[in-house]
């Protein structure tokens, strides 16, 4: 077994790895810590590299830094950076998911798995150390409010997942194919959990800001032909039509369509757009304005951070999940509130 497809990653990144006075400086643009033109450089972020200057591959900041540290990493401008190995952004399930981080699955995201913002690599970080902890019934709690009897089934980017297996999910490509025949390249949900007693939990992960709208009016015409004609009843047509494209999020109404196919007789369904607090604070009332009266499928937004703290603190199973969610950086510098947290956990 090769290092890249079984061992762990030597270190994990996290904000505290990096020298916050030069993270802020090239969020500042100082000349000091990045000089973008040909010839110039990046001041490394890692502690203990201090005035050392990265210069940029193939002398083009766009490209990023030349690779530095161990795992090897590369730093880009903005400032963020993207691992050499992506299996290195992985704390579990990493045989499972080594074929989607290298394109075979079909999904796009699943390929930047070795970026700092790939929501991909951190919901599957997230929901499969939640089921090798068997801890899937406590997220469900959190998420939808209904205590499950039994663990949930887990299902990521079209594939079920088992404690050992990653197999095609042949009923969602079914219900993808009849709710849009003609697409050729469907957009899956992130992960969904299918639980006993409930029905289905389907998520859209996001970290980062949200840009989830339709582009001009014929997309919107595009939709309502294939997914409200579709789904009869779950959309209000005429106020999707009548809204500013803007606040329309084009991908949570698919997903909204999906969960609709999921369901069958007696089950329930609920989309989750599972955030940072700080990110798309309004979506519930967006999406409620596109639902009919008579929509069976629920929507809630949901925080990393709850399900950070929905869990038992004292699960040695979860301590991994937990450290890597404390540490978890965006743009270098803090991804999540949990600091108060931690603080709390040191003896006094």
């Amino acid at each position: 077994m090769s290092e890249s497809e079984g061992a762990p990653p030597r270190r994990a990144y996290g904000w505290r790895d990096f020298d916050q006075e030069v993270v802020e400086g090239l969020v500042e643009n100082d000349s000091r810590f990045i000089n973008r033109r040909a010839g110039g450089w990046i001041a490394s972020p890692l502690l203990g590299h201090y005035d050392t200057q990265l210069p940029w591959r193939d002398d083009n900041f766009k490209k990023g830094s030349v690779p530095v540290g161990d795992p090897p990493v590369s730093f880009r401008a903005a400032p963020t950076y993207v691992l050499e190995r992506p299996l290195d952004n992985v704390i579990a399930g990493r045989e499972l998911i080594a074929d989607a981080v290298t394109g075979r699955w079909g999904n796009p995201e699943t390929t930047r798995f070795g970026n700092e913002s790939s929501e991909g690599a951190l919901a599957w970080n997230v929901f499969r150390t939640l089921q090798e902890a068997g801890c899937l019934s406590v997220v469900t709690m959190a998420l939808t409010g209904f205590e499950p009897a039994a663990e949930p089934e887990l299902f990521c980017w079209g594939r079920r997942i088992t404690l050992d297996t990653a197999s095609v999910w042949e009923e969602l490509a079914t219900a993808l194919d009849e709710l849009a025949p003609d697409v050729t390249q469907h957009i899956e949900p992130d992960v969904c959990l299918h639980v006993p007693g409930f029905g289905w939990v389907v998520i859209e992960a996001s970290f980062g800001p949200s840009s989830d709208a339709f582009d001009n009016l014929a997309a919107v015409e595009e939709f309502l032909g294939l997914y409200a004609a579709a789904c009869p009843g779950l959309f209000d047509e005429e106020r999707i039509r009548t809204t500013r494209l803007r606040d329309v999020p084009s991908l949570l109404l698919r997903t909204v369509a999906i969960a609709h196919s999921l369901r069958t007789d007696g089950e329930r369904a609920v989309v989750v757009a599972l955030v940072r607090e700080s990110d798309t604070a309004d979506v519930e009332r967006r999406i409620d304005r596109c639902l009919a009266g008579s929509a069976d499928v629920g929507f809630r937004r949901v925080t990393w951070v709850s399900l950070y703290r929905a869990h038992d603190a004292a699960d040695p199973a979860l301590e991994p999940l937990r450290r890597y969610l404390e540490a978890k950086s965006f743009g270098l510098r803090p991804a999540f509130a949990l600091q108060d947290d931690e603080t709390e956990k040191e003896p006094t």
